[in-house]
């Protein structure tokens, strides 16, 4: 609350100052909605009427330091706030483009609301707060709508984020849209944006088969229609996921670096079900699924997301996500537990396999979730890999020549701490005696 009020304050001096040089500010986008909507506003958009880019950056001067994003559509950033000139046709600024000019350009009703930061006036000119009191949304004006194919993505976002209904003359502009020129990188922010800022993200599955968009991500499109165990209380694989989607949304931590991969594998834990289902006895079974997602996983963000630590995370959750299951079921001790935290995180594996329980129809009852986060927070695990207790400087102390059998030595202790051998350095380093001596 005080950040918004500090934020608020600085908004309203830089728009005095703003007019005092002859311009006019104007709040837009998404803040303007969601101030009408009752919510936080998360981010701030300015629009810069009446100012050349030169005159502008002079005032964002008397701020703080003018720095300037973007190529052929310049966006000042200051104090987290992007501020910019009217965009006019081709996407070039035009400074003396009229507000509802400028509105014109901008994808939904909804986000084309502006507000004067210095009078709290609302301007309106086609008819968004209608739309947000209809709970719709629909594009501005069609021909400038499919100048971006994002904003098809940014369509199934804000279905989910708001729970709108998508109007249908938008959706068949959606529909048109073709998501193969857009780089991967835009594409990742829309979806990470998707599903980390939606109460419910299982909503924007809907909307990706409403506006088509399905059609641009086979690796989820193959879940549809996919059977899942009759027990289950989803249809197909496609509305296994919508519910592992909303069940891992209550999980998240608000940590970007946590919740990402989280979301991900709850977006494409189930990718493997396709190639792996088939019917035995009358049921039908999966068990070679999470081996096949693990393997998907790669390509679905090579067009999402390509840092490949968060890659191999992402498919390493995937390859284990039945794993707390099979550990209950085989009655595994500690040391079982401890050898699958050293190969996935354990809290992220956790959440994963709570949620996936979760929409199954298992409720919050869980037993192998139950004794799984027992012994890895007992043990000190949860969210973090076993670390050796014995050193090369032990076993050098103890004799043993750094090289290949002090390599060998060092493989051996941490096996046997594993199993449970000892819990502390010196028990480890006496193990390691005795097992010298004889």
């Amino acid at each position: 609350m005080a950040e918004e009020t500090s934020r608020t304050s600085w908004i309203e001096s830089f728009a005095g100052t703003v007019r005092e040089a002859g311009g006019r500010v104007l709040e837009a986008g998404g803040a303007v909605r969601d101030r009408l909507l009752g919510r936080a506003p998360r981010d701030t958009d300015l629009e810069v009427y009446g100012l050349s880019a030169q005159a502008l950056e002079s005032v964002i001067a008397r701020f703080g330091p003018v720095r300037r994003v973007g190529a052929r559509m310049g966006v000042y950033v200051l104090k987290g706030v992007e501020i910019a000139l009217p965009q006019g046709p081709g996407g070039t600024e035009d400074p003396g483009l009229a507000p509802e000019a400028a509105s014109r350009r901008r994808d939904l009703t909804v986000n084309a609301l502006l507000r004067d930061p210095l009078t709290g006036d609302i301007l309106d000119f086609y008819g968004g707060r209608a739309d947000l009191r209809a709970g719709r949304l629909r594009h501005v004006d069609a021909s400038t709508f499919v100048e971006d194919p994002l904003r098809l993505l940014r369509v199934v976002r804000l279905q989910a984020e708001l729970g709108f209904r998508i109007a249908p003359e938008t959706g068949a502009l959606c529909r048109r849209l073709d998501l193969a020129g857009v780089a991967w990188e835009r594409i990742g922010q829309e979806l990470e944006r998707w599903l980390l800022g939606a109460e419910r993200p299982g909503r924007g599955l809907d909307a990706l088969i409403y506006t088509g968009a399905e059609r641009h991500f086979p690796t989820l499109r193959a879940q549809l229609g996919t059977p899942v165990p009759r027990t289950w209380q989803a249809e197909d694989a496609w509305g296994h996921t919508r519910a592992v989607l909303d069940s891992a949304a209550i999980r998240r931590t608000g940590e970007r670096e946590r919740d990402w991969p989280l979301l991900l594998n709850a977006l494409l834990a189930a990718s493997g079900r396709p190639d792996a289902t088939r019917l035995r006895a009358g049921h039908w079974i999966a068990p070679d699924h999470p081996g096949s997602a693990a393997a998907r996983i790669p390509v679905f963000l090579a067009g999402v997301d390509r840092n490949r630590d968060r890659q191999a995370a992402v498919a390493a959750l995937a390859r284990e996500q039945d794993e707390i299951d099979r550990l209950l079921e085989g009655g595994a001790e500690p040391p079982a537990y401890r050898r699958l935290a050293l190969r996935v995180d354990s809290d992220l594996l956790l959440r994963l396999a709570e949620a996936q329980a979760e929409a199954r129809g298992q409720g919050r009852d869980y037993p192998a979730g139950e004794r799984a986060r027992a012994i890895w927070a007992g043990e000190d695990l949860l969210g973090k890999a076993p670390q050796p207790l014995v050193q090369g400087r032990d076993l050098a102390e103890l004799g043993i020549s750094p090289g290949p059998e002090m390599g060998a030595w060092l493989d051996r202790t941490f096996k046997a701490q594993l199993d449970g051998a000892f819990t502390t350095r010196e028990e480890g380093v006496e193990w390691v005696r005795k097992k010298l001596i004889d």
